[in-house]
């Protein structure tokens, strides 16, 4: 039995972006009232003044999801783990409530479960379904542009179901057996191509509550010995459940996830799948390395940059990895940027993510015309007007062209480029040597004549390096950011040195440093010159330190992020009754027979108002997911 659709505007959506969302849609199931009130202003405020990531989920929350799943995971952010008795007790809710509330959240990946030994459950914060809903326009967006509708309104069920079992899904579309086929390719293909994955018990769990279960019970079967210490044993415990860890979180055989069907490969119909979004994630990445590359080289430039990152994007590093949600873990100064480095490198060593000219030309659109885009050769010798070497190239030195089948899957057939081609090759790899060497920011490295690979770890480091130097050029003018770059030379400067190096005056270098100095962008160190440190004997240094500085700036921009949220939802509360005039059934479409003058011009303000607000929203998004790589 078909579903029936109903549409509405979704606030944190791309502004001309209408969702159609089935009338049977979990996130109903425990939610509030239409327009989102907190009953209790000073609870409100206390969330406000809590954290900014607890502002702006909490406000999500509210307005998508209802009053209980707000004040849950209100609470679950500023309690951590929480039984659901405990939660009734601080959130002043039936205990009923509580847990209706809790399954629909789980089921959307906004609340983990843990039960312990005891058979007592623990509910703890998970921020994987929230980011999916502030997300969901951009995602639906991309889909639709780069898929068609079709993928989108498959995409949407999930995001709007939590996940689906494949067969349960597929079980509408019996009657229509043609119908049924389309959607199980459409399936496929996202699920080749990452979107999708399969839902597995631990993406229900925290990660540290898995952590800690697997290391009581390492440390159990690991005795004690006189002859190793108990540095070492700790450190042979945690390698092993490293170990155990990456088992449990590596992908599934292939013969788990396909079956095969009158000769046709197709995916299991026992499956339970979810959306992925670590793979938006990554588009999100590609896309910001693609703006950094377009304001440093160009246009042309950064387009093949474009089309090289999205024939490697689904293979690419995750921006998040379990080892790097358990606390501690990785504690020591450098792990994390090693850990990072590690996984590229292996990555690397697979050629998962090394692509060549060729896989260039296939993801470059046709209408891109690249002659006379480049003058001169940069790399300072004749570029080959052939092809790169490919490991699937033949004896013959035929070229192979990877092609799209209907089951999703890639098959290499061999052709042959035409001189246009021809062409296009041996003016992208010119736009190539620009990518490798043309700037002090390397974009592309070159493994191997012919090959490129990515470094993600140090072009995110120069894509927020870039963008927070463009906010403070922007926001403070030039004198401030000449003095900003001047400390970051120096490391440690006083106010003379500092005048001494930008060539302005003391006068100028103090008002500039006690703007940066109340930004929280610079911090100040004072050096007394006597043991009983006289204030009149004592002098103060300036220095930078990017870590602090850049979560500064993201505690700013999700703080924002939730004061658009609640602007929005105030002014419809204040316009309650015109907005709910406006959602009956005989109202929507004919809506200047129903309403009178005055009503109407308040509908089209408010209306204008909420698109304004979802822009600064959508822009101040983009600026987070940045500082997220």
């Amino acid at each position: 039995m078909h579903r029936k659709w109903t549409k509405f505007f979704f606030s944190l959506s791309s502004v001309e972006l209408i969702f159609t969302i089935s009338s049977h849609s979990i996130l109903t199931h425990p939610c509030g009232p239409h327009f989102p009130v907190m009953d209790d202003d000073n609870t409100f405020d206390i969330v406000r003044a809590q954290s900014p990531k607890s502002y702006l989920y909490t406000s999500v929350a509210l307005t998508h999801l209802g009053e209980v799943a707000s004040k849950i995971i209100s609470t679950l952010i500023a309690h951590g783990r929480q039984t659901a008795k405990e939660l009734s007790q601080r959130t002043q809710l039936t205990l009923k409530s509580i847990k209706s509330a809790l399954v629909s959240l789980i089921q959307l990946s906004c609340v983990n479960f843990w039960q312990e030994k005891d058979k007592s459950t623990y509910y703890s914060f998970n921020e994987t379904g929230l980011k999916i809903l502030v997300n969901s326009g951009d995602i639906l967006n991309h889909i639709t542009q780069e898929y068609g509708e079709e993928e989108a309104e498959a995409v949407q069920n999930v995001m709007e179901l939590g996940h689906i079992k494949l067969e349960e899904y597929l079980k509408q579309f019996d009657q229509d057996k043609p119908q049924r086929l389309t959607k199980e390719k459409i399936i496929l293909k996202l699920f080749n191509d990452g979107w999708l994955k399969v839902l597995r018990i631990y993406d229900y769990h925290d990660m540290n509550d898995i952590w800690n279960q697997l290391f009581e019970d390492t440390m159990k079967k690991t005795p004690r010995s006189a002859t190793t210490s108990e540095i070492k044993r700790v450190a042979e415990i945690t390698a092993t459940c490293k170990e155990k860890l990456s088992q449990l979180t590596e992908n599934q055989s292939t013969s788990d996830l396909y079956v095969s069907e009158h000769g046709v490969k197709k995916l299991n119909p026992e499956l339970v799948l979810c959306f992925n979004i670590s793979r938006f994630q990554k588009h999100s990445r590609t896309k910001a390395f693609t703006n950094l590359a377009k304001s440093r080289i160009g246009v042309l430039s950064a387009k093949i940059f474009e089309a090289g990152l999205k024939s490697i994007e689904s293979n690419t590093p995750d921006l998040t990895h379990p080892f790097l949600e358990i606390d501690g873990l990785l504690n020591g100064p450098g792990d994390v940027d090693d850990f990072k480095n590690s996984q590229e490198s292996g990555l690397v060593a697979e050629k998962k993510i090394i692509f060549t000219a060729k896989d260039i030309l296939r993801y470059l659109p046709k209408v891109l015309d690249l002659r006379g885009s480049v003058i001169s050769d940069t790399s300072g010798t004749n570029v080959k007007r052939g092809h790169p070497e490919d490991v699937n190239d033949d004896d013959n030195g035929e070229a192979t062209k990877r092609m799209k089948l209907e089951n999703g899957h890639s098959l290499a057939t061999s052709s042959t480029f035409d001189s246009d081609d021809d062409q296009k090759m041996s003016t992208i790899q010119q736009h190539l040597q620009l990518l490798a060497s043309g700037t002090n920011t390397k974009f592309i490295v070159e493994v191997s004549p012919g090959r490129y690979t990515v470094s993600f770890f140090h072009l995110s480091q120069a894509v927020k390096q870039f963008n927070y130097e463009s906010l403070i050029k922007a926001t403070m003018k030039d004198d401030a950011f000449r003095v900003l770059r001047c400390i970051k030379q120096l490391r440690l400067a006083d106010e003379k040195s500092i005048a001494q190096g930008v060539l302005l005056k003391e006068k100028t270098v103090r008002s500039q440093v006690y703007q940066l100095v109340k930004a929280n962008i610079v911090e100040i160190q004072e050096v007394p010159r006597s043991a009983d440190r006289a204030a009149s004997k004592t002098f103060y240094l300036f220095r930078y330190k990017q870590q602090p500085s850049y979560e500064q700036l993201v505690n700013s921009l999700i703080f924002d992020m939730g004061e658009i949220i609640n602007i929005i939802n105030t002014f419809e509360q204040e316009n309650k009754i015109l907005l709910d005039k406006c959602q009956r059934v005989d109202v929507q479409g004919h809506e200047e027979e129903y309403l009178i003058e005055s009503e109407l011009k308040t509908l089209h303000s408010l209306q204008n108002r909420k698109i304004k607000n979802i822009v600064r929203f959508n822009r101040i998004k983009s600026l987070w997911d940045i500082y997220s790589l």
